[in-house]
């Protein structure tokens, strides 16, 4: 069995009576885990929160909603180096 979604992909959580301080809403792929036998299962982040999270693929459904980019990241900076 092959895995149905790709990293980088934006899809829906589902809510879990199992798991009960999973947030149902949007995330993002960010690795398909290698499996012989069993569940498939992703590494995926939800965009309501920083922790990363292992989820089976029968958790996941495709979604509409669309990767941000913070401000910060959009932002040229500079680092000066100071000489002694």
């Amino acid at each position: 069995m092959s895995h149905r979604y790709k990293v980088g992909q934006m899809l829906d959580l589902r809510s879990s009576p199992t798991f009960s301080n999973r947030p149902a809403g949007p995330c993002e792929v960010l690795a398909c885990l290698p499996h012989d036998s069993g569940p498939v299962l992703y590494r995926v982040q939800s965009l309501n929160e920083r922790n990363e999270r292992v989820v089976d693929e029968i958790d996941l459904t495709p979604s509409s909603a669309t990767k941000s980019t913070p401000s910060a990241l959009r932002s040229v900076f500079s680092i000066s180096v100071q000489r002694r």
